[in-house]
């Protein structure tokens, strides 16, 4: 019998442990590094017909409506004072509702029942999800697609209505915030047509990742962002680009209608 110090047996033990933490971080990040999620070969284009300096020129009664004049809003219950920030719902009634838009909440329940209503084919993917962000991130696709209008997080504040509307009429099928640049599409301001074709496109996308496929994925944050966040809307870009709608898509930067709190 051979007798092993007792400090190389503690050294060979925390080798073990590092050596299997770093197989598990790789698989993990090998979540990004597939198909699933490649960045698009070229970068997402900004838009650029929005600038400041032409924003005091708008007439909101000349414009032709393309994308709704509806702030979609989610939250647990209407009751959005239990939401941990300060929520900007009445940020974006003051400042839009005078000018004709409507500022819509939509609770949990009327999440639901959208989705067992006119998504059904959707409902065991939302069902399952482990995470309430997950839900969160499929229920505001829905809705828009469902309704049209604009999305914006409870923490997210307008500060031009102006920008906006510009925004809204350009005649574009889709514009999202960006992340990281031109880099990837976010989820917590958006704008679309009712029953576009790219939050479809999305849609279908959020379902091929969900279930046992999401789970594989043990990093909570990592699993949010590839099955329902900006890395699966990211990742259907390339498609979308390539279908009928190519240029109906674009991402909106630096027009200063919303802010973070």
């Amino acid at each position: 019998m051979v007798a092993v110090p007792r400090g190389s047996c503690l050294k060979l033990l925390a080798a073990t442990i590092v050596s299997l933490t770093a197989l598990l971080v790789l698989h993990q990040l090998s979540y990004t590094n597939t198909n699933d999620f490649s960045l698009p070969s070229q970068p997402i284009e900004v838009l650029d017909q929005c600038p400041p300096s032409t924003l005091s020129s708008i007439d909101d009664s000349q414009l032709d409506e393309t994308i709704p004049n509806t702030i979609h809003q989610i939250w647990k219950t209407t009751d959005v004072s239990t939401y941990p920030a300060r929520a900007s719902r009445e940020s974006w009634k003051s400042m839009f509702e005078p000018r004709g838009y409507q500022v819509k909440i939509w609770t949990d329940d009327d999440i639901l029942s959208l989705i067992k209503s006119n998504y059904s084919w959707l409902l065991p993917t939302y069902e399952t999800y482990d995470h309430s962000i997950q839900r969160a991130d499929l229920a505001r696709l829905v809705v828009i697609h469902a309704e049209g209008g604009i999305y914006a997080d409870l923490d997210v504040h307008p500060r031009s209505v102006e920008a906006t509307m510009c925004l809204q009429h350009l005649g574009l099928q889709a514009v999202f915030a960006p992340t990281g640049g031109a880099a990837g599409l976010s989820n917590h301001f958006f704008m679309a047509e009712k029953g576009s074709d790219f939050l479809m496109w999305s849609l279908q996308e959020a379902k091929r990742r969900g279930g046992s496929t999401s789970k594989r994925i043990l990093l909570p944050y990592l699993r949010v962002f590839w099955s329902t966040g900006p890395l699966m809307l990211t990742a259907a870009y390339p498609s979308a680009m390539s279908g009928p709608w190519s240029d109906m898509l674009r991402v909106d930067h630096g027009t200063g209608q919303m802010g973070k709190s």
